[in-house]
């Protein structure tokens, strides 16, 4: 490209990026902590209401809970915590909700002198917190319980479903289910379990005057080869009832339901993971997960199911959808991917849309590219008035202070973060490889992050590298993702022109040019 050119191509993206620069952004937050997490958002008008788990600095550590307000530009507006010496506040699953008073609550647990109880907190919308429950261990035989989800209930109350350990030598869970006033106080309690199963309760879903609760059922807890690893959903009566009770088919390894979504027609949309079983000793069994969700028709047939995952095989147990919403035209899910190569571990954000009929409409993954290998983990989604999508989990950089930092995404309605990804023509529907691969860089001019847009033919290693105008390397690094949107800190280089260039068996298959301010 002739250097006349260039410039003018700069200037042209110059004055794109200043109408853009809000549209979509990535940002991490510790907020003076050693470690912060974002589990849950709410999305209300033009704010951003998240809460997490905080770690406190001084030994022993205690986990604490954040509660921040953020404007759409992703700015904290209110950022307050609750913490104490002697117990902790912990809400590490994706269950906040806005209240009809139009307040905010959210369930987890609480730690103290050993004993685990079930946590409810309450939030005015500035974080002040308005109330906390604390709930025993209503069953017999229960080590500890620990809060999962949490529902409205049609009565202006909640529905609370809790895990509840049995024996702790061979980790036994039960379903446990809470029935709340609007003030917090129990009316009735209920629990479920399988004698020589472990039941992990998920997510609930309130349903008219009918209760959902969602989960797995298996045997990992005795069972060290051949294990048993199913979906379990059970429904309740207003008065805790066991109406009736779904199991995934056997011989089909899922994760359970970590979410679900009540569809317009009555069904059900189970977020959850595929699984295989690897060996991995004599005697011993590994499962490890793809990506996967399904619908359940209004008779508990499944109509559809779609894994949603990359070229790279399973290795982990984390590696599953996480969290799901009713969409215009669809359902959007967010979750991990977690892989391996020879070479490198890959942890990546992964936000998906599906049509109403099960039909992938397309998939986006996101990963940080700092010095060392970090760690990607989306908790849960929300979508704003403009169709965009907010996105919130953890970075976790090993060997970095502060080493855990809450991530917010703002991602467009296409899931994409930098503005334009959904034209780009995809390596499945390409007749023609020589026009691949493809990069888009945003935003440029960048201070701090250039965020690289990259799509690929699945199945090779590329390598991309930073050059300044004298030739000089500044950065170098790899995927194998065939789709993906690299996140790269460039606040290091000094201020000029530079071109990254992407490098397929050591070859120059893609140049783009960016000026670092």
């Amino acid at each position: 490209m002739k250097v006349a050119n260039f410039m003018l191509y700069l200037a042209c993206m110059v004055s794109l990026s200043a109408t853009a620069q809000e549209a979509t952004f990535s940002k991490r937050f510790s907020f003076g902590f050693p470690a912060s997490i974002f589990s849950s958002v709410v999305v209300v008008d033009t704010n951003y209401y998240i809460t997490g788990v905080i770690a406190d600095s001084i030994p022993p550590n205690k986990k604490g809970n954040i509660f921040v307000q953020f404007n759409r530009s992703g700015e904290a507006q209110s950022v307050k915590t609750l913490r104490s010496a002697t117990k902790t506040y912990e809400i590490w699953r994706g269950n906040m909700l806005q209240c009809l008073d139009e307040n905010f609550l959210a369930c987890g647990l609480t730690f103290e002198q050993g004993n685990a109880k079930s946590l409810l907190i309450k939030y005015s919308p500035q974080g002040d917190t308005l109330f906390t429950r604390e709930y025993p261990n209503f069953f017999n035989d229960t080590l500890y319980t620990r809060a999962e989800d949490i529902a409205l209930s049609n009565e202006g109350g909640f529905i609370m479903a809790t895990q509840n350990r049995k024996e702790a030598a061979v980790n036994h869970n039960e379903f446990g289910v809470l029935k709340l006033d609007s003030l917090g106080n129990v009316q009735w309690h209920r629990v479920y379990g399988s004698p020589n199963y472990s039941d992990n309760a998920r997510s609930v879903l309130a349903v008219g005057d009918r209760y959902l609760v969602g989960g797995n059922y298996n045997d990992g807890h005795i069972s060290r080869e051949d294990i048993t690893f199913r979906t379990q959903v059970i429904s309740l009566d207003a008065d805790g009832e066991l109406e009736w009770r779904y199991l995934s088919p056997t011989g089909e390894l899922q994760i359970g339901a970590n979410d679900m979504v009540a569809t317009p027609d009555g069904g059900i949309l189970v977020v959850s993971g595929s699984g295989v079983e690897v060996p991995a000793g004599p005697g011993f069994g590994q499962l490890r997960w793809h990506n996967y969700a399904y619908k359940l028709d209004s008779s508990r047939q499944v109509e559809w199911g779609v894994v949603v995952r990359d070229s790279l095989p399973a290795i982990m147990g984390n590696n599953h959808l996480s969290a799901g919403i009713l969409v215009n035209n669809g359902y959007a899910m967010a979750g991990n991917l977690i892989a391996r190569t020879p070479e490198n571990w890959f942890f990546s954000g992964v936000l998906a849309k599906v049509s109403f009929n099960g039909e992938l409409l397309w998939k986006r993954y996101y990963q940080h590219i700092p010095e060392e290998g970090p760690r990607h983990y989306i908790y849960d989604l929300a979508q704003a008035s403009d169709g965009s999508f907010i996105l919130v989990g953890e970075v976790w950089e090993p060997g970095t202070t502060p080493s855990q930092q809450g991530w917010l995404l703002k991602v467009d309605e296409y899931g994409c973060l930098v503005p334009g990804c959904e034209v780009v023509q995809s390596a499945e529907d390409s007749k023609s490889p020589a026009d691949l691969p493809q990069l888009l860089l945003y935003p440029n001019p960048v201070s701090e992050e250039l965020q690289v847009y990259f799509s690929a033919p699945a199945g090779d290693e590329y390598h991309f590298r930073i050059l300044d105008t004298q030739g000089r390397e500044w950065r170098r690094f790899s995927t194998r993702l065939s789709e993906v949107t690299l996140l790269v800190e460039v606040g290091e280089l000094p201020g000029g022109v530079y071109y990254l260039q992407c490098l397929r068996e050591g070859k120059v298959v893609r140049v783009e040019g960016f000026v670092k301010r």
